[in-house]
């Protein structure tokens, strides 16, 4: 109590920050994955889904796929992300998720591998109807 007879009002303390997934407008379509942000692209996988495209610059198909991955990403507006992995700079994400042969595209989703994988290239026709059905 303060002097004359009247309490201090009371404060109230501030709320602690609660972790929510972020908005859909706030995630890239595109980004490269590294041990740096890999966790941050598995919370991207709560809001939208996530295609962990595990590649290399030295891989031919790898190379043949990327255009039409570049192109339908594009006209999906955003509604996936594109998360390039390089085999040769993230060997352990590789081992990881048991990737043996490359190119080989990933449907993750809450923070997990769902439904079908994508491995080697053949042609925009398959790349289209699996990335439909994310």
């Amino acid at each position: 109590m303060l002097f004359g007879g009247t309490a201090a009002p009371a404060v109230a303390a501030p709320a602690a920050p609660v972790a929510e997934a972020p908005a859909a407008a706030e995630i890239p379509s595109v980004v490269e994955v590294t041990p740096a942000n890999y966790e941050q692209v598995m919370q991207w996988s709560h809001t939208k889904p996530v295609v962990l495209d595990f590649t290399a610059d030295w891989c031919y198909w790898c190379q043949k796929q990327k255009p039409y991955l570049q192109k339908y990403n594009t006209e999906d507006k955003g509604a996936w992300v594109w998360a390039k992995v390089d085999v040769d700079d993230n060997p352990t994400l590789s081992r990881k998720y048991g990737v043996r042969g490359i190119p080989a595209l990933l449907n993750i989703q809450n923070g997990t591998e769902a439904g079908s994988r994508l491995v080697g290239y053949d042609g925009p026709t398959s790349l289209r109807t699996w990335l439909n059905n994310l």
